[in-house]
């Protein structure tokens, strides 16, 4: 599991299933990480996003970080597996 996704051709993996191209139906992606303003105008409060671009047919998928605490609170569960190819 990765903290952050790097954006070199991979395939991405959420919560151990397979990031799919909703077009083409293919899973090699490069992903990228986007930030956007939750309140316009506000304090600055940023939010983080990832899009990841199918290198097949350039389609995009959008997604966000499921990652979080255990529900005993325990363990911190990391959402993403990246396989660089």
């Amino acid at each position: 599991m990765v903290e952050e996704l790097e954006s070199v051709r991979s395939r991405i993996t959420i919560l151990e299933h397979l990031l799919i191209c909703h077009f083409c139906k293919q899973d090699e992606f490069i992903p990228y990480c986007s930030f956007s303003n939750v309140e316009d105008p506000g304090i600055g409060v940023l939010s983080i996003g990832y899009s990841a671009v199918c290198v097949t047919c350039g389609c995009v998928t959008e997604f966000g970080d499921p990652s979080g605490p255990s529900e005993d609170g325990a363990d911190y569960i990391w959402a993403f597996s990246q396989t660089v190819l």
